[in-house]
């Protein structure tokens, strides 16, 4: 028998000597024997994180951010002591009370504008009520002149209806 244990070697033959001297200068890289995590050098048993469950969450809530309005000066306004001691007011003073009232103003004349088309349009609403209920009565009146003969029949009949039943009952 002939022994079979004994290797066989394989020999690649490269055409060019270029290509047959980088094969003999080319060292083979390390094999990746575990993937590294955000660039930290990390070692222990990889655990899949599909596998991973938490019954609670650890992380802390993050509050949501609150909206707030911000208004921002676009004007110089610089306050001088004299401003806020003095006896009589200065120039300034005078020049934002003017604007301030004149923005009330403003808005109160647009309001009551509004107020005056709302007077108007429920005046012309009341009187078309009022109109309506003068129909109304009227037709109530007239009403009332035919009803009088219908009423007297239906008098009689209710009135000698409760004398049957009362007679009835004895």
């Amino acid at each position: 028998m002939m022994k079979t244990d004994q290797a066989k070697k394989v020999i690649i033959k490269i055409d060019s000597e270029v290509q047959q001297e980088n094969v003999k200068n080319t060292r083979r890289g390390l094999k990746t024997i575990q993937p590294t995590t955000d660039k930290e050098n990390f070692s222990g048993r990889i655990i899949a994180k599909e596998g991973l469950k938490f019954s609670g969450s650890n992380e802390p809530k993050k509050p949501k951010p609150l909206l707030m309005h911000k208004e921002t000066q676009t004007e110089k306004y610089i306050t001088d002591i004299d401003d806020l001691t003095g006896e009589e007011a200065g120039l300034d003073y005078w020049k934002r009370l003017a604007e301030k009232r004149q923005e009330c103003l403003d808005e109160s004349f647009q309001e009551i504008e509004k107020l005056k088309g709302n007077i108007e349009t429920l005046q012309e609403e009341n009187k078309i009520c009022k109109e309506m209920l003068d129909e109304a009565r009227s037709l109530v009146e007239v009403l009332q002149e035919m009803m009088p003969d219908e009423e007297a029949a239906e008098d009689e009949s209710t009135t000698t209806k409760k004398k049957d039943s009362e007679t009835d009952s004895n």
